[in-house]
């Protein structure tokens, strides 16, 4: 039986994810930069928000002109993944019962912190899920702050190049995603099509576009996805 996990052990496994997290923070914080945000607002969307693909949306959608309403829409939206993932890991804390500890992993729960606590053999306890959470936390939100603070003596066509960040992370989900499963490609490909055509053809706002777009590609992925494909079997 494994024994009981530590604080230490959770920085241990939370210290690639924090590279990582802390490299492409660098490129949100540069963006937002560019985008005409304050150091502090830059700062409060990482605190709160703690999601990559759902903060590089949004500031698609914010440079796109789109709403309050629809940009809140768009990444709630995108985010509701996170529900079923901390959902998921209930079932393996040590005490599922305890509300700080579902507070902390339902906060700090990512895709990387996902998978890390997923293939623990032990059960999940609050020293570990701490160390793990916000050792991860802290590099998204210090990649952040650099990032942002670096804008200010960056040239002026890298800081305008930081813009491409959103397109090249979501092509390398979409890529991974592909190279598992040809279907994944047609979901996208309708997607890009209907969002194409509300925003040419019908003069639809960006933010509405997208939330169409997204919700019919996504019903369209529950038809023609099997359980076993998806992980549910």
């Amino acid at each position: 039986m494994a024994g009981k996990l530590t604080l230490k052990e959770g920085i241990k496994d939370g210290s690639p994810i924090f590279v990582g997290y802390f490299t492409t923070a660098l490129a949100f914080g540069l963006l937002t930069r560019t985008s005409g945000l304050r150091f502090v607002e830059s700062i409060l969307i990482s605190l709160t928000n703690y999601s990559g693909s759902g903060q590089f949306l949004m500031m698609n959608l914010y440079n796109s002109g789109a709403l309050l309403l629809e940009i809140c829409i768009s990444v709630l939206f995108i985010n509701t993944r996170y529900l079923f993932m901390a959902s998921s890991l209930v079932g393996r804390l040590e005490d599922p019962n305890s509300i700080p500890l579902k507070l902390v992993s339902g906060f700090g729960t990512t895709d990387e912190v996902f998978a890390v606590a997923s293939f623990k053999g032990s059960k999940l306890n609050m020293q570990y899920m701490c160390g793990l959470v916000f050792i991860s936390y802290i590099g998204w939100v210090l990649g952040t702050a650099v990032g942002y603070v670096a804008g200010t003596f960056l040239p002026e066509v890298i800081q305008k190049a930081s813009v491409i960040t959103v397109y090249a992370m979501f092509a390398s989900l979409l890529g991974g995603e592909t190279r598992k499963l040809t279907k994944t490609i047609f979901v996208f490909m309708l997607s890009a099509a209907l969002n194409s055509l509300f925003i040419i053809g019908f003069s639809m706002s960006v933010g509405i576009s997208f939330i169409i777009s997204m919700i019919a590609a996504t019903l369209f992925g529950a038809r023609i996805y099997t359980d076993e494909e998806v992980g549910i079997a």
